[in-house]
C-alpha cells in the first residue's frame, strides 16, 4: 500500500468533530452568518439571482418557488438572507432592521418534541428533506406541514414554508406535494429548494416558478469575498487582498464546484496554513478541491489495514463529512478516481471499478448511505493488501 504513495507527504488533519444533526448549525461557523441580520452585500449570491427572488417577493407572493442549483451554491442562505424583504414575514415589524426579523437558520428552533427536524421562526418554517431517514418519515413531516399550511396565523401573518433537498423524495412523496400544490391558499406560501430539477415531477416543475440560482462570476466573487472578512485579521489579513490571490481563490472556488462552504473552509485552512507563498498557491496543489484535498489525506492516513479502533475511526470519519454537509457519493467517487490514477496494479484496480459499480446500484435511499460507503472501502482495503486478489 506505501508503495504507490512513496514520496507524498500528508496534509495537517482539520480538528473536526462528528455531528449528525448538522441542519441546527449548518452554518454557525461562518462569520457573516452568526449575525442574527445578513447584509445583503455579505451573501454568496449572483446579483441576477438575487434580482429575481426579490422581483418574485415583491410582485407573486402566491406562485410557489422553485430554485435549483448545484450542492452547496448557497441557497437556502441566500432564500432566508432575503426573507425579510418577502411580504407577509412578520408583517407588524415595520423596521426591517429589528432584531426579530432574523433571516437565517441559525436562530430557528425546533417546533416541538413530536416533530423534532422542523425548525421555525416566527412565521417562517423550513424542513430539509435530507436529515429524514425513512420514505415514512418523509411522508409524516410532509403531512404535517400540509397540516400548518391550511389555517392562518392568529395574528394573521402569511406562513411562509422552504422545503430543501426535494429531489431526495420518492415518487409517492412527490404525489403528496403535488396534493399540496393543488390546494394551494392565500394563507401559505412555498420555497421549494433542490440541486437536481431532473429528478423532480412534472406537475411540481410546472406549477411552481422555476429560478435557477447559477454561480458567481470572478467579480462578483472578489468583491462579496472582500466584504465579509475585510475585517477579520485572524482569517484575513491585507496581503491576501492582492488582486492575484484572489484569482486563485476564485479558482478554488470553480474547482470546487461553486459550492461556497467547501471553498471558504478551503481558504481559511490555506490563509492559516504556515509558508503559504503566492508561488506555491499557483500549483495546482493548491487550488486542487476541498473533496480532492480530503479524498487524498484519507487515503494515505486511513486506507490501511484495520483494527476495531482505526475502523471506528473510518466510520468517525464518514459521520464528520455528513455534518460538514459534504455528500458520501461525492467522497467516493473522488476516492475511486484518485485510486485509479495510483501505482495500484490493474487487477486491483478492475476490482475496485466493480465494486464501485454495486455500490452505486446498491444505495437507494439516504439513510443507507454510510453503511454501504463504509462496506466499500473496507472491500477496497482488502482488494489493495491482497494485491487484487478476489473477494
Amino acid at each position: 500500500m506505501d508503495a504507490y504513495l512513496e514520496g507524498e507527504s500528508a496534509e495537517p488533519e482539520l480538528d473536526t468533530t462528528p455531528h449528525i444533526e448538522f441542519q441546527l448549525d449548518k452554518y454557525n461557523t461562518d462569520d457573516y452568518i452568526s449575525k442574527k441580520l445578513i447584509p445583503e452585500n455579505a451573501l454568496f449570491a449572483p446579483k441576477l439571482f438575487k434580482d429575481k427572488l426579490k422581483k418574485f417577493y415583491e410582485t407573486n407572493l402566491d406562485i410557489p418557488l422553485l430554485i435549483y442549483g448545484v450542492n452547496g451554491c448557497g441557497k437556502l442562505t441566500t432564500v432566508l438572507g432575503l426573507i425579510n424583504q418577502m411580504p407577509g414575514y412578520c408583517q407588524d415589524i415595520v423596521d426591517t432592521n429589528d432584531s426579530r426579523r432574523v433571516n437565517n437558520i441559525y436562530h430557528m428552533k425546533i417546533l416541538d418534541n413530536e416533530h423534532q427536524k422542523l425548525l421555525i421562526y416566527e412565521n417562517l418554517y423550513y424542513l430539509n428533506i435530507e436529515i429524514l431517514s425513512t420514505t415514512t418519515e418523509i411522508s409524516q413531516y410532509l403531512k404535517y406541514i400540509y397540516k400548518i399550511s391550511k389555517n392562518r396565523s392568529v395574528d394573521g401573518t402569511k406562513k411562509i414554508i422552504v422545503i430543501s433537498h426535494i429531489e431526495k423524495c420518492n415518487e409517492e412523496a412527490q404525489k403528496y406535494i403535488n396534493y399540496i400544490l393543488d390546494r394551494l391558499n392565500a394563507t401559505t406560501s412555498y420555497i421549494f429548494i433542490t440541486a437536481k430539477l431532473n429528478n423532480i415531477t412534472n406537475k411540481i416543475k410546472t406549477t411552481c416558478a422555476r429560478i435557477n440560482f447559477g454561480y458567481l462570476n470572478e467579480n462578483e466573487f472578489t468583491t462579496i469575498f472582500k466584504f465579509n472578512y475585510k475585517d477579520n485579521t485572524h482569517i484575513f489579513n491585507s496581503k491576501y487582498l492582492i488582486s492575484t490571490y484572489l484569482k486563485q481563490y476564485y479558482q478554488i472556488y470553480v474547482n470546487n464546484h461553486y459550492n461556497i462552504g467547501n471553498t471558504l473552509n478551503q481558504i481559511k485552512y490555506i490563509i492559516e496554513t504556515q509558508n503559504i507563498t503566492l508561488d506555491k498557491l499557483k500549483t495546482d496543489e493548491f487550488v486542487k478541491s476541498l473533496m480532492y484535498n480530503i479524498t487524498k489525506n484519507f487515503i494515505k492516513k486511513k486506507l490501511k489495514l484495520s483494527n476495531v479502533s482505526t475502523a471506528l475511526d473510518i466510520r468517525k470519519f464518514l459521520y464528520t463529512l455528513l455534518s460538514l454537509n459534504i455528500d458520501l457519493l461525492d467522497f467516493t467517487k473522488m476516492l475511486v478516481k484518485l485510486l485509479l490514477e495510483s501505482k495500484i496494479n490493474n487487477k486491483s484496480k478492475e476490482l475496485i471499478i466493480e465494486n464501485a459499480g454495486l455500490l452505486s446500484s446498491e444505495i437507494t435511499s439516504i439513510n443507507k448511505e454510510v453503511i454501504s460507503v463504509e462496506s466499500f472501502i473496507y472491500n477496497v482495503i482488502y482488494i489493495i493488501y491482497s494485491g487484487g486478489c478476489n473477494l
